[in-house]
């Protein structure tokens, strides 16, 4: 069922729940680096953690029970064949027909073990592991998209010969090792920056893509099967590129696959960014001890928050002329059939049977090309109500191209009002996903060193039709920082010389 996987989740996004907490650790170094210094944490380590995501412009579940039931074979009986499987192939999709062009992200993220370590009051650290995949269409036909959900058994495709046809289709998966590095820019009194920086190693263990740029195809009857259909690819100009399942296979803790030729392909990447607050109420939480004026680094000190940054700079070079395969496609009046991929096991087999049945000449393979990591724009507020009580704004901006050769994270707005203390939490995101064009509710919980949580609780409920689903959670082990000996030293100190003076004074 090529198109269920719209709605499969799969790909990590956001945790919009939990990246704007103070009490975030390691998470919140995901989305602005600037978080690993000035935590609440003296370590944070992450054990584990997941976030699973899709989304599409194209379907709707609309089954009488959840997604999720499906996924795990839990359909009610009464919407079971004789056979055990559920009715119908697309019965419980509803198609959005509108001409427009369509698109799908779904992927899924492992966070391994992780720390983030305080230094100092200036000062930060952290080490991270995860590995992300991710399958995107975007910009492809309505018409491409229909024969990607139905194949070519309907019968009003039949017969229809459907011209300037395009679409971009990618299925990314890699490693990740990263350290990050976070300063404190200034501390004067009521105003606050501090700055991270995070360096990547990427290690690509899967790729394929296939990029179309004018295309024409029509169904037709099999000439090789009576009573059955084939595809008559009659104009394809564009792009097919993959990388060979031994990329896969060979993927091991090793240096010579994280920085040496055994992996498909590796690259390097790049998240930096800012972070400012208000402090107006400085004097409750500036002390002096050993002869040094600090801040209580147990509380958050903030009226309000502003943060910046890019994330996700930089890509993996697939270049292992062992697994690495890349034509140009330009071809005309090619039959792929109802035989076509009978047979077939593997990944390997697969692309082998469409090499084959477009004709594309080996002569023409390339053993090089580079996939971009989903690049975007960060940006994130968060106002303090009262003790305990936030509300955060966040906005995700994609800066990749609908056709490049790139995992993709959708543009996002959400507002994510929460209440938090050292040991608990709750928040309820309110977002606009998929490009600002899909309205989602969340709910997400963290207590002691778990958390768990949804982005999309109408697609966990199966409530309103939806176009999407959401999951996440995690375990760690969190220690925190140590306060004041005596929290009655608290006060303001009084200080001389201006703001050139004070200006990176230490705490």
């Amino acid at each position: 069922m090529a198109i269920l996987g719209s709605i499969v989740p799969a790909m990590g996004q956001y945790l919009t729940g939990i990246v704007n907490s103070n009490y975030g650790g390691t998470q919140s170094i995901y989305r602005h680096p600037s978080e690993v210094v000035d935590s609440r944490y003296r370590v944070y380590i992450n054990l584990a953690a997941t976030d699973l995501y899709a989304s599409n412009n194209y379907v709707r579940w609309v089954a009488p029970f959840p997604l999720v039931r499906y996924l795990t074979g839990q359909v009610p009986a009464q919407y079971r064949t004789e056979r055990g499987r559920s009715l119908g192939r697309t019965g419980y999709l509803k198609e959005q027909l509108n001409d427009r062009d369509k698109r799908l992200t779904l992927g899924g993220e492992v966070r391994g073990p992780s720390a983030l370590v305080t230094i100092n009051d200036r000062f930060g650290v952290a080490f991270t592991t995860r590995a992300r995949t991710g399958i995107s269409y975007r910009r492809t036909s309505e018409e491409t998209a229909r024969l990607m959900l139905y194949g070519t058994q309907i019968a009003e495709l039949q017969r229809v010969l459907n011209e300037g046809q395009h679409g971009m289709a990618n299925i990314n998966g890699y490693a990740e090792l990263a350290a990050t590095f976070g300063a404190v820019i200034f501390d004067n009194d009521d105003r606050f920056l501090k700055a991270g920086l995070t360096i990547k190693r990427e290690i690509g263990f899967y790729n394929a893509h296939i990029r179309v740029d004018d295309g024409t195809h029509q169904i037709i009857r099999d000439p090789n099967a009576i009573g059955f259909q084939a595809l008559n690819v009659r104009k394809f100009d564009g792009v097919y590129g993959y990388t060979n399942q031994t990329a896969f296979q060979r993927a091991r803790l090793s240096p010579g696959w994280l920085f040496g030729k055994q992996s498909a392909g590796g690259g390097w990447g790049f998240d930096l960014g800012i972070t400012y607050e208000y402090r107006p109420d400085f004097r409750r939480y500036t002390y002096r001890e050993q002869g040094e004026v600090r801040r209580d680094p147990t509380k958050n000190k903030y009226l309000y928050r502003i943060s910046a940054s890019l994330v996700d700079i930089g890509g993996i070079r697939f270049r292992n002329p062992e697994m690495v395969n890349l034509y140009q496609v330009s071809v005309t009046n090619k039959i792929i059939s109802n035989t076509t991929f009978i047979g077939v096991k593997t990944p390997d087999e697969i692309n082998e049977r469409v090499v084959n049945s477009l004709g594309l000449p080996l002569m023409n393979r390339a053993t090089s090309y580079r996939s971009g990591l989903p690049t975007a724009l960060n940006i994130s507020a968060d106002y303090q109500f009262k003790d305990q009580l936030y509300v955060g704004f966040l906005l995700t901006q994609s800066l990749v191209s609908p056709n490049a050769v790139a995992m993709i994270t959708p543009s996002m707005l959400a507002v994510v009002p929460r209440w938090e203390s050292r040991w608990a939490e709750v928040s309820m995101p309110i977002a606009l996903q998929d490009n600002y064009t899909m309205p989602t509710i969340g709910l997400a919980l963290r207590l002691g060193p778990v958390f768990a949580g949804t982005d999309h609780l109408g697609g966990i409920a199966n409530i309103g039709n939806p176009r999407g689903a959401n999951f996440y959670a995690g375990a760690t082990i969190p220690l925190f920082r140590r306060g004041p000996k005596n929290p009655n030293d608290c006060y303001f100190p009084p200080q001389e010389g201006g703001y050139w003076k004070r200006f990176g004074r230490r705490r």
